[in-house]
Protein backbone atom coordinates (compact mmCIF):
# COMPACT_ATOMS: atom_id res chain seq x y z
CA UNK A 1 0.00 0.00 0.00
CA UNK A 2 0.87 3.76 -0.80
CA UNK A 3 1.71 5.78 2.41
CA UNK A 4 -1.20 8.69 2.00
CA UNK A 5 -0.50 11.94 3.12
CA UNK A 6 -1.58 13.00 6.39
CA UNK A 7 -1.05 8.74 7.82
CA UNK A 8 2.40 8.58 8.82
CA UNK A 9 3.14 5.09 10.09
CA UNK A 10 3.85 5.01 14.42
CA UNK A 11 6.61 3.77 14.26
CA UNK A 12 8.40 6.52 12.40
CA UNK A 13 5.62 9.32 13.11
CA UNK A 14 3.50 10.58 16.04
CA UNK A 15 0.25 10.90 16.83
CA UNK A 16 -2.94 13.26 18.30
CA UNK A 17 -1.32 16.32 20.67
CA UNK A 18 2.19 14.50 20.61
CA UNK A 19 2.58 15.92 17.40
CA UNK A 20 4.11 19.35 17.23
CA UNK A 21 6.34 17.81 20.52
CA UNK A 22 7.11 15.01 18.52
CA UNK A 23 8.52 17.21 15.91
CA UNK A 24 10.93 19.41 17.94
CA UNK A 25 12.01 16.09 19.21
CA UNK A 26 13.27 14.77 15.81
CA UNK A 27 15.29 18.21 15.26
CA UNK A 28 17.23 17.77 18.32
CA UNK A 29 17.66 13.97 18.25
CA UNK A 30 15.13 12.84 20.72
CA UNK A 31 12.29 10.02 20.37
CA UNK A 32 9.69 10.18 17.60
CA UNK A 33 10.09 11.16 14.21
CA UNK A 34 13.37 9.35 13.07
CA UNK A 35 12.26 9.47 8.94
CA UNK A 36 11.26 13.15 7.61
CA UNK A 37 7.61 11.96 5.77
CA UNK A 38 9.94 12.18 2.06
CA UNK A 39 12.48 9.37 3.44
CA UNK A 40 9.26 7.07 3.72
CA UNK A 41 9.16 4.65 1.45
CA UNK A 42 6.73 5.16 -1.12
CA UNK A 43 5.40 1.43 -0.57
CA UNK A 44 4.66 -1.20 1.87
CA UNK A 45 3.48 -4.17 0.00
CA UNK A 46 0.86 -6.27 0.25
CA UNK A 47 2.70 -8.85 1.63
CA UNK A 48 6.09 -10.37 1.66
CA UNK A 49 6.87 -13.73 0.20
CA UNK A 50 9.61 -16.20 0.25
CA UNK A 51 11.68 -16.45 -3.30
CA UNK A 52 15.16 -18.39 -2.30
CA UNK A 53 17.00 -20.29 0.40
CA UNK A 54 20.75 -19.15 -0.50
CA UNK A 55 22.30 -16.17 -0.29
CA UNK A 56 22.22 -13.44 2.65
CA UNK A 57 19.37 -13.50 4.60
CA UNK A 58 18.62 -9.94 3.66
CA UNK A 59 17.87 -11.59 0.03
CA UNK A 60 15.61 -14.73 0.63
CA UNK A 61 12.42 -12.54 0.42
CA UNK A 62 10.94 -9.59 -1.11
CA UNK A 63 8.04 -7.15 -0.58
CA UNK A 64 4.73 -7.96 -2.88
CA UNK A 65 3.87 -5.38 -4.88
CA UNK A 66 0.00 -4.83 -6.99
CA UNK A 67 2.44 -6.01 -10.06
CA UNK A 68 3.81 -9.07 -8.24
CA UNK A 69 0.49 -10.90 -7.21
CA UNK A 70 0.51 -12.80 -10.31
CA UNK A 71 3.99 -14.44 -9.00
CA UNK A 72 2.44 -15.34 -5.69
CA UNK A 73 1.73 -18.70 -5.46
CA UNK A 74 -2.01 -19.18 -3.87
CA UNK A 75 -2.32 -19.54 -0.55
CA UNK A 76 1.44 -19.29 0.23
CA UNK A 77 4.24 -16.84 0.76
CA UNK A 78 6.21 -18.45 -1.88
CA UNK A 79 6.51 -16.54 -5.22
CA UNK A 80 7.00 -18.27 -8.45
CA UNK A 81 10.49 -19.56 -9.47
CA UNK A 82 13.21 -22.10 -9.50
CA UNK A 83 13.44 -22.26 -5.57
CA UNK A 84 9.30 -22.46 -5.26
CA UNK A 85 9.15 -26.40 -5.12
CA UNK A 86 11.45 -26.35 -1.34
CA UNK A 87 10.32 -23.04 -0.01
CA UNK A 88 6.52 -24.80 -0.41
CA UNK A 89 7.47 -27.95 1.21
CA UNK A 90 9.41 -26.04 4.17
CA UNK A 91 6.00 -24.14 4.35
CA UNK A 92 3.78 -26.81 4.39
CA UNK A 93 5.80 -28.32 6.61
CA UNK A 94 6.04 -25.90 9.45
CA UNK A 95 2.06 -25.49 9.21
CA UNK A 96 1.37 -28.78 9.38
CA UNK A 97 2.93 -29.13 12.44
CA UNK A 98 1.30 -26.53 14.34
CA UNK A 99 -2.51 -26.63 16.34
CA UNK A 100 -3.92 -23.91 14.33
CA UNK A 101 -7.39 -22.48 16.35
CA UNK A 102 -10.29 -24.22 15.11
CA UNK A 103 -12.56 -22.18 12.94
CA UNK A 104 -14.57 -19.72 14.80
CA UNK A 105 -17.98 -19.25 13.66
CA UNK A 106 -18.25 -15.76 12.80
CA UNK A 107 -14.58 -15.16 11.14
CA UNK A 108 -13.13 -16.20 7.59
CA UNK A 109 -11.91 -20.14 7.50
CA UNK A 110 -8.68 -18.82 6.62
CA UNK A 111 -7.83 -16.75 9.09
CA UNK A 112 -5.39 -18.43 11.66
CA UNK A 113 -3.51 -20.22 8.62
CA UNK A 114 -2.82 -16.25 6.94
CA UNK A 115 -1.97 -15.07 9.99
CA UNK A 116 0.35 -17.89 10.61
CA UNK A 117 1.93 -18.14 6.95
CA UNK A 118 2.36 -13.82 8.03
CA UNK A 119 4.79 -15.01 11.27
CA UNK A 120 6.33 -17.85 9.02
CA UNK A 121 7.60 -15.67 6.07
CA UNK A 122 8.50 -13.11 9.06
CA UNK A 123 10.98 -15.31 11.07
CA UNK A 124 11.55 -18.53 8.65
CA UNK A 125 15.28 -18.94 8.09
CA UNK A 126 15.97 -15.61 9.92
CA UNK A 127 17.85 -14.55 12.94
CA UNK A 128 15.10 -13.56 14.83
CA UNK A 129 11.73 -12.43 14.05
CA UNK A 130 11.37 -9.01 12.18
CA UNK A 131 8.54 -6.63 12.92
CA UNK A 132 8.05 -6.15 9.33
CA UNK A 133 10.16 -6.59 5.66
CA UNK A 134 10.02 -2.94 4.87
CA UNK A 135 13.57 -1.53 5.66
CA UNK A 136 12.08 0.48 8.58
CA UNK A 137 10.94 -2.18 10.24
CA UNK A 138 13.55 -5.18 9.45
CA UNK A 139 14.72 -5.17 12.79
CA UNK A 140 12.86 -6.85 16.25
CA UNK A 141 11.39 -4.87 18.90
CA UNK A 142 11.39 -7.13 22.09
CA UNK A 143 7.56 -6.81 22.69
CA UNK A 144 7.32 -7.74 19.15
CA UNK A 145 9.40 -10.85 19.53
CA UNK A 146 7.97 -11.48 22.70
CA UNK A 147 4.44 -12.11 21.28
CA UNK A 148 6.04 -14.25 18.61
CA UNK A 149 7.35 -15.98 20.94
CA UNK A 150 3.86 -16.51 22.85
CA UNK A 151 1.86 -17.16 19.77
CA UNK A 152 4.68 -19.56 18.51
CA UNK A 153 4.46 -21.70 21.76
CA UNK A 154 0.18 -21.71 21.48
CA UNK A 155 0.58 -22.60 18.12
CA UNK A 156 2.68 -25.86 19.16
CA UNK A 157 6.06 -24.88 17.35
CA UNK A 158 8.21 -24.96 20.83
CA UNK A 159 11.52 -24.84 19.23
CA UNK A 160 10.21 -21.62 17.46
CA UNK A 161 9.36 -20.30 20.54
CA UNK A 162 12.52 -20.98 22.08
CA UNK A 163 14.86 -19.86 19.48
CA UNK A 164 12.79 -16.29 19.84
CA UNK A 165 13.72 -15.67 23.10
CA UNK A 166 17.38 -17.35 22.99
CA UNK A 167 18.22 -15.27 20.30
CA UNK A 168 17.05 -11.92 21.73
CA UNK A 169 18.65 -12.92 24.41
CA UNK A 170 22.17 -13.11 22.59
CA UNK A 171 21.48 -9.47 21.90
CA UNK A 172 20.42 -8.02 24.38
CA UNK A 173 23.18 -9.39 26.70
CA UNK A 174 23.22 -9.20 30.23
CA UNK A 175 24.21 -5.96 31.16
CA UNK A 176 22.14 -2.52 30.87
CA UNK A 177 18.56 -1.37 30.07
CA UNK A 178 16.28 -2.99 27.64
CA UNK A 179 16.60 -0.99 24.05
CA UNK A 180 13.88 0.12 21.82
CA UNK A 181 15.00 -2.95 18.82
CA UNK A 182 17.81 -4.45 17.74
CA UNK A 183 19.84 -4.90 14.07
CA UNK A 184 19.09 -8.93 13.48
CA UNK A 185 23.29 -8.53 12.52
CA UNK A 186 23.89 -7.41 16.01
CA UNK A 187 23.96 -4.13 18.10
CA UNK A 188 20.93 -1.06 17.30
CA UNK A 189 20.11 0.20 14.20
CA UNK A 190 19.80 4.01 15.90
CA UNK A 191 20.25 6.07 19.21
CA UNK A 192 16.72 5.77 20.50
CA UNK A 193 16.08 5.55 24.21
CA UNK A 194 15.90 2.40 26.11
CA UNK A 195 11.95 1.23 26.44
CA UNK A 196 11.85 0.05 29.99
CA UNK A 197 8.15 -2.30 29.47
CA UNK A 198 10.14 -4.57 27.45
CA UNK A 199 11.69 -5.73 30.27
CA UNK A 200 7.98 -6.95 31.25
CA UNK A 201 7.26 -8.43 27.70
CA UNK A 202 10.38 -10.59 28.25
CA UNK A 203 9.50 -12.11 31.62
CA UNK A 204 5.91 -12.85 30.51
CA UNK A 205 7.45 -14.39 27.54
CA UNK A 206 9.00 -16.85 29.13
CA UNK A 207 6.95 -17.22 31.54
CA UNK A 208 3.97 -17.78 29.50
CA UNK A 209 6.31 -19.99 26.90
CA UNK A 210 8.70 -22.18 30.29
CA UNK A 211 6.90 -25.79 28.49
CA UNK A 212 8.92 -25.04 25.51
CA UNK A 213 12.18 -23.92 26.43
CA UNK A 214 12.94 -25.59 29.92
CA UNK A 215 15.21 -28.69 29.42
CA UNK A 216 16.39 -27.61 26.24
CA UNK A 217 19.61 -26.52 25.20
CA UNK A 218 18.86 -23.32 25.32
CA UNK A 219 17.29 -22.95 29.03
CA UNK A 220 20.59 -21.92 30.63
CA UNK A 221 20.89 -19.08 28.79
CA UNK A 222 16.92 -18.12 28.69
CA UNK A 223 17.11 -18.70 32.59
CA UNK A 224 19.88 -15.95 32.54
CA UNK A 225 18.55 -13.24 30.51
CA UNK A 226 15.31 -13.60 32.82
CA UNK A 227 17.46 -13.11 36.07
CA UNK A 228 18.64 -9.96 33.83
CA UNK A 229 15.19 -8.58 33.17
CA UNK A 230 14.49 -9.04 36.06
CA UNK A 231 17.22 -7.82 38.38
CA UNK A 232 16.99 -4.70 36.09
CA UNK A 233 13.48 -4.35 36.19
CA UNK A 234 13.50 -4.26 40.28
CA UNK A 235 16.28 -1.70 39.67
CA UNK A 236 13.89 0.27 37.78
CA UNK A 237 11.44 0.87 40.55
CA UNK A 238 11.17 3.87 41.87
CA UNK A 239 10.57 4.42 46.07
CA UNK A 240 6.93 4.41 45.71
CA UNK A 241 6.91 1.06 44.05
CA UNK A 242 5.97 2.07 40.02
CA UNK A 243 8.48 2.22 37.79
CA UNK A 244 10.72 5.13 36.18
CA UNK A 245 9.29 6.93 33.62
CA UNK A 246 10.22 5.28 29.82
CA UNK A 247 9.08 5.35 26.50
CA UNK A 248 6.68 2.67 25.53
CA UNK A 249 4.93 1.22 22.87
CA UNK A 250 4.19 4.95 21.31
CA UNK A 251 7.89 5.38 21.62
CA UNK A 252 7.71 9.11 22.84
CA UNK A 253 9.83 10.50 25.00
CA UNK A 254 8.04 10.26 28.82
CA UNK A 255 8.19 12.47 31.40
CA UNK A 256 6.29 10.41 33.40
CA UNK A 257 5.33 6.94 33.94
CA UNK A 258 2.50 5.72 31.30
CA UNK A 259 0.83 2.81 32.03
CA UNK A 260 2.22 1.38 28.93
CA UNK A 261 4.99 0.77 30.85
CA UNK A 262 3.36 0.09 34.41
CA UNK A 263 0.95 -2.88 33.07
CA UNK A 264 3.68 -4.99 31.09
CA UNK A 265 6.26 -4.72 34.02
CA UNK A 266 3.76 -5.42 36.17
CA UNK A 267 3.02 -8.58 34.66
CA UNK A 268 6.63 -9.66 33.80
CA UNK A 269 7.01 -9.62 37.42
CA UNK A 270 4.51 -11.89 38.26
CA UNK A 271 5.85 -14.29 35.80
CA UNK A 272 9.47 -13.95 36.96
CA UNK A 273 8.44 -14.41 40.67
CA UNK A 274 7.03 -18.18 39.46
CA UNK A 275 10.03 -18.50 37.21
CA UNK A 276 12.78 -17.58 39.22
CA UNK A 277 13.44 -19.72 42.72
CA UNK A 278 14.68 -17.92 45.92
CA UNK A 279 15.19 -14.45 46.84
CA UNK A 280 14.85 -13.08 43.64
CA UNK A 281 11.89 -14.79 42.76
CA UNK A 282 10.30 -13.68 46.21
CA UNK A 283 11.49 -9.85 45.30
CA UNK A 284 9.64 -9.84 42.30
CA UNK A 285 6.44 -11.38 43.96
CA UNK A 286 6.52 -8.65 46.50
CA UNK A 287 7.11 -5.86 44.13
CA UNK A 288 4.36 -7.10 41.59
CA UNK A 289 2.58 -7.24 44.63
CA UNK A 290 2.85 -3.65 45.67
CA UNK A 291 3.20 -1.95 42.05
CA UNK A 292 -0.39 -3.99 41.96
CA UNK A 293 -1.52 -1.66 44.48
CA UNK A 294 0.26 1.25 43.37
CA UNK A 295 -1.35 0.86 39.79
CA UNK A 296 -4.92 0.74 41.33
CA UNK A 297 -3.92 3.46 43.81
CA UNK A 298 -2.77 6.22 40.83
CA UNK A 299 -3.52 5.21 37.63
CA UNK A 300 -7.00 3.33 38.60
CA UNK A 301 -8.22 6.34 41.06
CA UNK A 302 -8.03 8.63 38.25
CA UNK A 303 -10.37 6.45 35.54
CA UNK A 304 -7.16 4.60 34.05
CA UNK A 305 -5.65 7.31 32.16
CA UNK A 306 -2.74 6.92 29.70
CA UNK A 307 0.04 8.69 31.98
CA UNK A 308 -0.15 8.67 35.62
CA UNK A 309 -1.06 12.26 35.71
CA UNK A 310 -4.42 11.65 33.73
CA UNK A 311 -5.83 12.54 30.82
CA UNK A 312 -7.38 10.04 27.80
CA UNK A 313 -6.79 6.11 28.27
CA UNK A 314 -5.30 3.46 25.96
CA UNK A 315 -5.23 -0.43 24.67
CA UNK A 316 -2.70 -0.83 28.29
CA UNK A 317 -5.38 -1.53 30.54
CA UNK A 318 -5.43 -4.79 28.45
CA UNK A 319 -2.69 -5.55 29.28
CA UNK A 320 -3.69 -5.75 32.91
CA UNK A 321 -5.95 -8.84 32.17
CA UNK A 322 -5.32 -12.37 30.87
CA UNK A 323 -3.80 -13.49 28.49
CA UNK A 324 -1.00 -11.15 30.24
CA UNK A 325 -1.82 -12.39 34.09
CA UNK A 326 -3.57 -15.01 35.56
CA UNK A 327 -6.50 -13.99 37.96
CA UNK A 328 -5.96 -10.38 38.40
CA UNK A 329 -7.22 -8.56 41.10
CA UNK A 330 -10.57 -6.09 40.93
CA UNK A 331 -10.63 -7.99 37.35
CA UNK A 332 -14.22 -6.67 36.84
CA UNK A 333 -13.34 -3.03 37.01
CA UNK A 334 -10.22 -3.19 34.87
CA UNK A 335 -12.85 -4.95 31.95
CA UNK A 336 -15.02 -1.93 32.67
CA UNK A 337 -11.97 0.48 32.35
CA UNK A 338 -11.21 -1.27 28.93
CA UNK A 339 -14.79 -1.05 27.82
CA UNK A 340 -14.76 2.86 28.50
CA UNK A 341 -11.24 2.90 27.20
CA UNK A 342 -12.53 1.11 23.61
CA UNK A 343 -15.16 3.72 23.71
CA UNK A 344 -12.61 6.55 22.87
CA UNK A 345 -10.25 4.58 20.52
CA UNK A 346 -13.12 3.69 18.20
CA UNK A 347 -12.70 4.57 14.74
CA UNK A 348 -15.22 4.90 12.43
CA UNK A 349 -13.98 2.28 10.01
CA UNK A 350 -14.55 -0.12 12.79
CA UNK A 351 -11.20 -0.51 14.44
CA UNK A 352 -9.77 0.89 17.35
CA UNK A 353 -6.41 3.69 17.58
CA UNK A 354 -3.70 2.86 19.90
CA UNK A 355 -5.22 5.85 22.39
CA UNK A 356 -8.45 7.84 23.05
CA UNK A 357 -5.92 11.26 22.45
CA UNK A 358 -4.29 9.69 19.44
CA UNK A 359 -4.38 11.93 15.86
CA UNK A 360 -8.07 12.17 14.70
CA UNK A 361 -7.39 10.85 11.37
CA UNK A 362 -9.79 7.77 11.28
CA UNK A 363 -7.05 5.50 11.23
CA UNK A 364 -7.00 2.28 12.76
CA UNK A 365 -4.27 0.33 14.17
CA UNK A 366 -4.13 -3.44 13.91
CA UNK A 367 -1.73 -4.41 16.50
CA UNK A 368 -4.36 -2.61 19.09
CA UNK A 369 -7.38 -3.41 17.87
CA UNK A 370 -5.83 -7.27 17.93
CA UNK A 371 -4.75 -6.63 21.77
CA UNK A 372 -8.19 -5.45 22.33
CA UNK A 373 -9.85 -8.70 20.79
CA UNK A 374 -7.43 -11.21 22.73
CA UNK A 375 -8.33 -9.19 26.43
CA UNK A 376 -12.14 -9.18 25.42
CA UNK A 377 -11.29 -13.11 24.05
CA UNK A 378 -10.54 -14.06 27.68
CA UNK A 379 -13.94 -13.62 29.36
CA UNK A 380 -17.23 -15.48 28.52
CA UNK A 381 -18.81 -11.92 28.48
CA UNK A 382 -17.02 -10.33 26.02
CA UNK A 383 -16.08 -13.45 23.55
CA UNK A 384 -18.54 -12.09 21.03
CA UNK A 385 -16.67 -8.99 20.79
CA UNK A 386 -13.81 -10.51 20.40
CA UNK A 387 -15.28 -12.45 17.66
CA UNK A 388 -16.43 -9.56 16.09
CA UNK A 389 -12.86 -7.58 16.48
CA UNK A 390 -11.44 -10.81 14.96
CA UNK A 391 -13.68 -10.64 11.77
CA UNK A 392 -12.93 -7.06 11.36
CA UNK A 393 -9.37 -7.82 11.39
CA UNK A 394 -9.75 -10.58 8.68
CA UNK A 395 -11.93 -8.41 6.36
CA UNK A 396 -9.36 -5.51 6.30
CA UNK A 397 -6.12 -7.72 5.36
CA UNK A 398 -4.46 -7.32 1.67
CA UNK A 399 -5.71 -8.51 -0.83
CA UNK A 400 -2.58 -11.24 -0.41
CA UNK A 401 -4.10 -12.23 2.38
CA UNK A 402 -1.91 -10.46 4.77
CA UNK A 403 -2.63 -8.31 8.29
CA UNK A 404 -1.19 -4.84 7.75
CA UNK A 405 -0.62 -2.65 10.23
CA UNK A 406 -3.15 -0.12 10.06
CA UNK A 407 -6.18 0.35 8.28
CA UNK A 408 -7.07 4.17 6.89
CA UNK A 409 -10.53 6.17 7.35
CA UNK A 410 -11.81 4.54 4.22
CA UNK A 411 -11.41 1.02 5.17
CA UNK A 412 -7.99 0.43 2.88
CA UNK A 413 -4.99 -1.76 4.37
CA UNK A 414 -1.47 0.66 5.04
CA UNK A 415 1.87 0.46 6.26
CA UNK A 416 3.84 -2.83 6.56
CA UNK A 417 2.07 -6.22 5.95
CA UNK A 418 2.18 -8.15 7.01
CA UNK A 419 2.98 -6.81 11.06
CA UNK A 420 4.50 -9.71 13.14
CA UNK A 421 3.24 -8.33 16.18
CA UNK A 422 -0.95 -8.17 14.82
CA UNK A 423 -0.06 -11.79 13.83
CA UNK A 424 0.95 -13.30 16.56
CA UNK A 425 -1.83 -11.32 18.66
CA UNK A 426 -4.44 -12.34 16.58
CA UNK A 427 -3.59 -15.99 16.68
CA UNK A 428 -3.54 -15.99 20.62
CA UNK A 429 -6.96 -14.10 20.45
CA UNK A 430 -8.39 -16.19 17.76
CA UNK A 431 -7.22 -19.85 20.35
CA UNK A 432 -8.30 -18.33 23.41
CA UNK A 433 -11.79 -17.80 21.72
CA UNK A 434 -11.64 -20.98 20.31
CA UNK A 435 -11.51 -22.56 23.49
Amino acid sequence: MTERAGHPTRRSFVAGSMGAAALTATATGGIGLYRTRHELPASYGLTVAMQTLQGPWRQTRRLVETPDLERLLPDSRVLVGPEQGPLLEAEEEWLAGLSLPGHVAGTPRDLARQAALDLWVLSAGLPLAVAGWSPMWRHAWPRDTAHVAVALHRLGDAKGATRQLAALASRVGRAGRMQARYALDGGTPDDRPPQDDGFGWVLWAAGSTADSWRGTSHASAIEGFVRHCATTALGRLAADGLPLPSPDYWELDEGQLTLGTAAPVLAGLEHAAALLPGRLGERCAAAALHLDHQVHATFGMRGWPRRISGGASDTAIAWLLPPYRTAPPREADIRAALDDAARQMARPNGGYAPGGDWRDDGVAWTPETAVLAGAWATSPTTRERAVETLRWLAEHRTSAGSLPEKVLDDGSPAGPSPLAWTAAVTLTAAADVAG
